[in-house]
């Protein structure tokens, strides 16, 4: 079956922000000598370089922005292939395979958590019995912690997204039935996916999931996967918009990184 949600035809609202850290075998040239080259080469990749500061000779943290399309390996690989090429004259192997990238947003896993799990009593429905509905509906995983950093294959990450889904013309969704079928694929891609699945935000005209995943794995790729989960329990119909907003956040928000990248 053919996805009905493409990368083509869906027009994404996003806010990605990250956290990189790289470190290198030996002291770097002064930031005068590569910082606007990387900036200008890292941008066709779709990472746009924001702000840089080096903590210690060997290591030099950025606080960048992405498009959907970048998965965390994308950005590392970008700065460090695209850093390496600018440097290949002075240090041929200029740096270490170990890394750090964390996903950063406005506000922290705590109070985006927050902020979900109270969706249902800021938006009330006017019958009572289908708010009833809808808060019976909610998924949460206390034990999954967003902001937990996780380990790869040579360096440590935080995935973690905020996704949301609109139903097509603001229609609101009330069957009990519908709604639990689609409660449930989410929980069930997430699953087949290794998505560490956090909270659903049900909600009658639109869906809030927040989630962390792999370092592979790319926000449009996600967002897309779950949208065409979504369209299969409705026979595949466009009942959603042909959108969505996606999100990083972490243990940090955009302030601490900031404040620490000014130290």
């Amino acid at each position: 079956m053919q996805p009905l949600y493409t990368p083509e035809n869906c027009q994404p609202a996003y806010q990605l922000n990250w956290s990189v850290s790289v470190f290198a075998k030996a002291e770097v040239p002064a930031q005068a000598v590569w910082l606007e080259a990387l900036r200008a080469a890292t941008e066709a990749d779709g990472v746009r370089i924001l702000e840089c500061r080096a903590p210690s000779a060997t290591v030099m943290q950025f606080f960048v922005s992405t498009l959907p399309r970048s998965s965390p390996s994308d950005i590392v690989r970008s700065i460090k292939g695209r850093w390496q090429y600018i440097l290949r004259d002075q240090q041929p192997s200029a740096f270490r395979r170990n890394y750090r990238i964390d996903s950063v947003g406005s506000a922290n896993s705590e109070l985006l958590d927050q902020y979900i799990s109270g969706q249902n009593e800021k938006h009330p429905m006017a019958d009572p019995r289908l708010q009833e509905r809808l808060c019976s509906l909610q998924f949460h995983d206390p034990a999954i912690d967003l902001s937990a950093v996780q380990t790869g294959n040579y360096g440590q990450f935080v995935h973690s997204l905020q996704i949301v889904i609109e139903n097509t013309h603001g229609w609101h969704e009330v069957r009990q039935d519908v709604l639990a079928a689609s409660r449930d694929m989410i929980v069930r891609a997430a699953a087949q996916k290794n998505w560490r699945l956090s909270r659903i935000g049900l909600l009658s005209n639109h869906i809030h999931i927040l989630l962390g995943a792999g370092m592979t794995e790319s926000p449009e790729s996600i967002a897309l996967s779950l949208l065409n989960n979504l369209a299969w329990v409705q026979e595949m119909r466009p009942v959603f918009r042909f959108s969505y907003y996606v999100g990083t956040f972490g243990g940090y928000d955009h302030s601490a990184i900031r404040r620490n990248l000014e130290l």
